[in-house]
């Protein structure tokens, strides 16, 4: 199994806004900038799933921006990571601004299953 969830997250992005991993050096606003740290969650039989705690800056100088483009964000990650190999939990969020550039992060739990690997989170995924 390979870990995939940063070309994922990336991949059902792409229409929202530019999405890069770190920081970005642009003036072009809005963007979108994450991290993520993953793991290997692992049985008896190897690798079953990778675990990733994600952090999201969708940055523009408009707050108006910042509002649309994460909301379309949450919006394309819940739709399309939840599935028999795809989780996403939002933990939390938090919208600031410092010298008229807006932020809005959100701070996510993403994970992939292997294809044969029943989630653990089965009844996670059902209340999200």
């Amino acid at each position: 199994m390979t870990d995939s969830l940063r070309d994922i997250l990336v991949y059902i992005c792409k229409d929202v806004c530019p999405m890069v991993l770190s920081e970005d050096e642009t003036e072009q606003y809005p963007y979108a900038v994450f991290d993520m740290t993953t793991s290997p969650l692992i049985d008896k039989d190897g690798v079953f799933a990778y675990t990733g705690d994600c952090k999201i800056r969708v940055v523009s100088n408009n707050p108006d921006d910042v509002d649309t483009k994460a909301a379309a964000i949450q919006s394309a990650i819940t739709s399309s990571m939840r599935s028999s190999t795809l989780f996403s939990r939002l933990d939390d969020s938090t919208k600031e601004c410092v010298d008229g550039i807006w932020t809005y992060e959100m701070n996510y739990t993403l994970k992939q299953y292997a294809d044969w690997a029943e989630p653990v989170e089965n009844n996670e995924q059902n209340t999200q």
